[in-house]
């Protein structure tokens, strides 16, 4: 059922406990390829992208040899976030792009000389950034040997409390190693960074293929969120992620991405919540009989699609063709285990022609278990409890 009426961005909190916070999750400063001071960087978010976040990320090699960013720039990195983090109106976070090539690798023979810096056959784990709610005192970066791999990565970042989130997924050979770590992760490798299958840039076609990368790993029992970074090399971040947090505050926002209470957008601030028997983004739950959806969606133009994912395929698009609407459906084809996530296509341009678009994390579904009248019924429930406790990244 689709209901069209006034929503507004500012009704789809749904309550007092969250609120909708705007952030860049990707970009690059001088200290690395791109342009510009951190400074610089964080001050064009807060005041002229008018974002409520945005977390720099520099290349783990820096910007010159020995190609390792020094102790000295990443120490700057962080005092330069906290200088300029004021809860309540902006928050800054220190973060990094390990940034993982196979010519790091002894045996590695492509175009370029091999680095000679790990043992044995190359990896193509792509790119992940990673980022902190604190200080640490300094990166695991793709070049050493103890953080080599994304499950050593994750194993040094989870000691920290901090996060990772996979950039730019890649649909050719280059990308083969980049899911390549165990599943148990997903509390620390939490999110992945989502666009369009197809970017128009300067009249030009590009078949990106990440959304489509991300359904094929979802459908291999891969547990992510959705997040957008705009991977700035002009020191301009803008508005890609959308976050619901309690409050914005570093530990509110750390929490919301951990939770994958969150999604991407592309050109656009498309308002949108998106819920399963009153469960949001981003959660593994248990239902009874088939999933109640309720999708809300506040655009910023025409909506021409509001599309419901499902198992990898499009179970369900509305037209609502207005900028808000409401849609109440019911999955009867529902057969024990899905997961579901949400895309948003506006009927607008960004300047090389891209349309406005919205991605939810996905919701992971299974049916539960029948009920039982002994003890033995009740333990099995609680054991499932468990299960979905704990893919969810709920229990560390």
């Amino acid at each position: 059922m689709l209901l069209v009426w006034g929503l507004g961005v500012g009704s789809l909190t749904g309550c007092a406990r969250y609120r909708l916070y705007w952030g860049d999750v990707h970009g690059h400063t001088a200290n690395s390829d791109g342009k510009g001071t951190v400074a610089e960087y964080l001050r064009h978010a807060r005041e002229e992208a008018n974002l409520d976040f945005a977390i720099v990320s520099d290349h783990d090699f820096g910007n010159g040899p020995p190609w390792r960013m020094p102790a000295a720039v990443w120490e700057q990195t962080q005092a330069t976030v906290e200088a300029l983090t004021e809860d309540g109106r902006f928050v800054a976070i220190a973060g990094y792009e390990w940034t993982s090539q196979p010519k790091y690798w002894t045996e590695y023979a492509g175009e370029t000389l091999s680095e000679g810096l790990l043992a044995g056959s190359p990896r193509y784990y792509n790119h992940k950034n990673v980022y902190f709610p604190n200080r640490v005192p300094y990166l695991f970066s793709a070049k050493d040997p103890l953080y080599q791999s994304p499950d050593q990565l994750a194993a040094a970042v989870r000691r920290v409390g901090g996060l990772i989130h996979n950039n730019h997924p890649d649909h050719t050979s280059d990308g083969r190693d980049q899911w390549a770590y165990r599943v148990s992760q997903c509390d620390v490798i939490a999110n992945t960074e989502v666009m369009p299958d197809v970017v128009w840039y300067e009249g030009k076609r590009y078949e990106t293929q990440v959304e489509s990368v991300i359904r094929d790993y979802l459908n291999q029992g891969g547990r992510t969120g959705l997040v957008g970074g705009s991977d700035t090399h002009e020191g301009k971040p803008a508005a890609r992620t959308a976050v619901y947090a309690r409050r914005l505050t570093r530990p509110a926002l750390f929490e919301a991405l951990r939770a994958r209470r969150c999604y991407a957008v592309w050109s656009a601030r498309i308002g949108l919540e998106f819920r399963i028997d009153g469960h949001r983004m981003g959660e593994a739950i248990a239902v009874r009989g088939s999933p109640r959806l309720t999708i809300r969606v506040a655009g910023t133009a025409p909506l021409a699609e509001v599309a419901l994912v499902h198992d990898g395929a499009v179970l369900h698009a509305w037209q609502p063709e207005t900028r808000e609407a409401q849609i109440e459906f019911t999955d009867r084809s529902f057969s024990g285990a899905s997961w579901y996530y949400v895309r948003v296509t506006q009927r607008d341009a960004d300047p090389h022609g891209n349309p406005g678009r919205a991605w939810s994390s996905p919701i992971w579904v299974r049916a539960t278990p029948p009920a039982a009248t002994s003890t033995r019924g009740s333990l099995r429930e609680e054991w499932w409890r468990s299960v979905l406790s704990s893919a969810a990244g709920a229990a560390r």
